[in-house]
């Protein structure tokens, strides 16, 4: 089975595709960078309303950490374009595997905050081989997405009164 196969079961992004994968030395330790390629004629969506609009131009490659396989670090790799929107104007594409600036993929995140609800934060970034920041960041956005699902319909709460007079005396 190819590893392109493999991605695209678990993590399959409408609109791109995986194009080649490569086993490279990144800070002195092995990792695996994969292309991520738009479809052919295929729209982005602008950023900012989510519309599909043609590339105006296209920025440089950037990295994106996916998480690892086998230990070893996963990249994916995208240059990412340049969409010209009526509504917002020039901004660069929404891309399905990360949230605005942030370099790690959506899917890494969850990963990471998962394992942070079940180890210290400072061992997640040892054993996965990233920053303790990216874990915080990973938990943050859990905690985020998690505070703006709640539902707390039929929730209510009465004080009791004994409770409060000990809280208060």
């Amino acid at each position: 089975m190819q590893l392109k196969t493999i991605l695209n079961r678990i993590q399959k992004h409408p609109g791109f595709v995986y194009g080649k994968a490569r086993l490279v030395e990144y800070k002195e330790q092995l990792a695996l960078e994969i292309e991520m390629n738009p479809r052919a004629n295929g729209l982005a969506h602008c950023s900012c309303c989510g519309l599909l609009r043609p590339g105006y131009d296209i920025l440089p490659q950037r990295r994106f950490q996916f998480v690892p396989l086998w230990g070893i670090m996963v990249f994916f790799l995208y240059a990412i374009r340049r969409v010209e929107c009526p509504r917002c104007g020039i901004v660069v594409e929404k891309v399905p595997w990360a949230d605005g600036k942030n370099q790690t993929t959506t899917t890494y995140q969850w990963f990471l905050a998962g394992w942070a609800k079940m180890l210290c934060w400072t061992d997640v970034a040892k054993v996965f081989r990233t920053s303790w920041e990216t874990v915080f960041r990973s938990v943050e956005m859990a905690v985020e997405w998690g505070r703006s699902h709640m539902d707390l319909e039929g929730v209510t709460a009465s004080p009791d009164a004994r409770l409060v007079k000990s809280l208060v005396f």
